[in-house]
């Protein structure tokens, strides 16, 4: 279920582009695939999207990540369980927005801003077969790096496991008949 959240919210985010004007915006997939295959490289907004393994605490020390980044972290999960192995629970999701404090050709912060109000505009209401809605519930912002900016973006929603589940499955089978 997490992989599938996960790899959910990275192809929702890489929908997020930066216009020949400057603005991000949120293509449609039709839209985005249009620039795909018209030759075009789309200009991504987010550049770089992962796991959260506290990177931005140790950016002096490892191989810096393109930016702007987005690091996507699971909060602690209390299952419920329902029938048969199906559960769910109240999820939250962690969005860490990293970006450099002044990014080439922007202004930072308000690049920076704009970032965090078009995530929010992107995930807010998105769901899938095991998402429920999302919605934005905190902001925690971070000083503690002076060339970058970082913010937490907090979302919730219910969600769905059917991992657990035993699948039936019909296997074809040949008649054994003999006939005398």
């Amino acid at each position: 279920m997490r992989k599938d959240v996960y790899q959910a919210l990275k192809k929702r985010l890489s929908r997020l582009i930066i216009d020949e004007g400057g603005n991000i915006i949120f293509l449609s997939e039709e839209q985005l695939q249009a620039v795909i295959e018209s030759g075009d490289k789309p200009n991504y907004a987010i550049k770089h999207i992962a796991l959260w393994n506290r990177q931005v605490e140790f950016i002096e020390e490892e191989s810096i990540f393109a930016m702007p980044a987005v690091f996507i972290e699971f909060g602690k999960i209390s299952w419920r369980t329902q029938t048969n192995g199906l559960q769910d629970a109240d999820l939250t999701i962690g969005l860490h927005v990293v970006t450099n404090a002044v990014p080439e050709g922007f202004d930072g912060d308000t690049f920076h801003l704009d970032l965090l109000d078009k995530i929010n505009r992107c995930l807010y209401g998105f769901s899938t077969e095991q998402l429920g809605s999302l919605e934005r519930t905190a902001s925690i912002p971070c000083h503690d790096h002076e060339e970058i900016l970082d913010n937490t973006e907090v979302f919730k929603c219910l969600v769905h496991d059917n991992s657990a589940v035993k699948k039936m499955m019909k296997l074809p089978a040949m008649p054994n008949i003999s006939v005398h």
